[in-house]
């Protein structure tokens, strides 16, 4: 089983957004255990994070990937580490301190999404690689 942290700023507000996180981690709950990692600013979330041992940063100045990409990097990261955060910053976005000392910088999109709602874009993301590494139809 892999372990996915999550760090971010305040906790998601809008019930159709909770919903849908609940929805794909429990599609996901033989596979991978998750952690959210709740903070109330920026300097805590800088606190926290830097002491992880690989985290991934998502940042619009991060590399974009295909979901197949996605899918390839994220599961070799998994065969290096069995745990790996993930940072969502806040809508002032990450401090550079976090950005520059993150393992990979990632961006889901060049389009700007709420904070809140790139939380479910990062799980349905984890969760299609997961689809795409057992060749499962979900991904076409």
């Amino acid at each position: 089983m892999f372990k996915v942290k999550i760090y971010t700023i305040h906790k998601t507000r809008e019930k159709w957004l909770k919903l849908a996180i609940d929805e794909y981690e429990k599609r996901l709950t033989s596979v991978v255990k998750f952690e959210w990692i709740i903070l109330k600013d920026e300097k805590d979330l800088e606190k926290k994070i830097l002491n992880e041992n690989f985290y991934i940063c998502l940042d619009e100045s991060g590399k974009s990937l295909s979901s197949i990409d996605f899918s390839k990097k994220i599961f070799d990261f998994f065969e290096k580490t069995k745990s790996i955060a993930f940072v969502i910053g806040s809508d002032i976005g990450l401090t550079k301190k976090i950005i520059e000392n993150a393992n990979f910088q990632l961006s889901l999109s060049k389009l700007t999404f709420t904070h809140q709602m790139v939380r479910v874009l990062l799980l349905e993301q984890i969760y299609r690689a997961y689809q795409i590494s057992k060749n499962t139809k979900y991904h076409k």
